[in-house]
């Protein structure tokens, strides 16, 4: 949780939580009875029952106002959360390692359009949806080694599981280790029972993580995705063919 003190109002009042929201206030709203069918700010985060307010909740709710991101899952080694704009040229570090995006999308090729890309991604998924692709920390250094997260693909009935990791980090055990804690986290949390990864039928270590973390092949699908255009210094959508694997749990 973050070490700023959390202070995070609860109110039932439209006019309260307007008054809260002009003053960017930490807040939550109460639904009752009594403010059924009245309007409240945009953005604001509304429950039924005041005992789900716990101190994890409010933890969330404070973050979200004051831009800090949330942490989502804790390994033995790990911890996952919330990218940060901070965290793009790190990223850039880790997807300029050999063989890394061979199977995967690239950055853009300015770290301003990431930089941009990443601000657009946290406003409109991470505040809309509550889930998405998150980093990796290693515990013991500190160092973001990686992403993984959750993601939804309009056609199919569930959510896709993607994850990377810098080339020095591979074959320790730290993917496995991720993306079990993403998978836990989208049944206990998100209330997710059904997971896709997509992946290259030439990536043989991606597809034996697969197996490892239960998912069973279902065929092939052709998916469109990025490519980086080093002659124009851009990226342009190509079409991809990948495995389609299910995990039900």
């Amino acid at each position: 949780m973050s070490t700023e003190k959390i202070d995070v109002k609860i109110t039932d009042s439209p006019i309260q939580a307007a008054d809260y929201a002009k003053q960017n206030i930490p807040y939550i709203v109460v639904l009752n009875e009594k403010n059924k069918g009245q309007t409240f700010p945009n953005g604001a985060y509304c429950v039924e029952n005041a005992e789900d307010i716990d101190d994890a909740y409010k933890d969330r709710v404070y973050r979200r106002f004051r831009g800090l991101p949330w942490e989502i899952a804790e390994t033995m080694r790990l911890k996952i959360r919330e990218i940060t704009v901070d965290d793009v040229p790190r990223l850039y570090e880790l997807y300029g390692g050999e063989g890394v995006t061979k199977y995967m999308e690239p950055l853009f090729p300015e770290p301003q359009q990431e930089v941009e890309y990443t601000k657009a991604y946290i406003e409109n998924v991470y505040h809309f949806y509550g889930y998405g692709m998150w980093v990796i920390v290693q515990k013991e250094s500190g160092a973001v080694i990686g992403r993984v997260g959750l993601e939804y693909k309009e056609g199919f009935d569930g959510l896709e599981l993607g994850f990377m990791l810098g080339a020095e980090y591979q074959h320790r055990g730290y993917a496995y280790e991720a993306c079990k804690a993403v998978l836990s986290y989208g049944v206990s949390v998100l209330g997710v029972t059904r997971f896709f990864a997509f992946v290259n039928e030439e990536n043989t270590a991606s597809i034996r993580l697969c197996g490892r973390l239960g998912f069973i092949r279902t065929g092939n699908v052709r998916l469109p995705g990025l490519q980086t255009d080093e002659k124009n210094f851009g990226n342009k959508i190509i079409e991809r063919e990948l495995v389609c694997y299910v995990c039900e749990a």
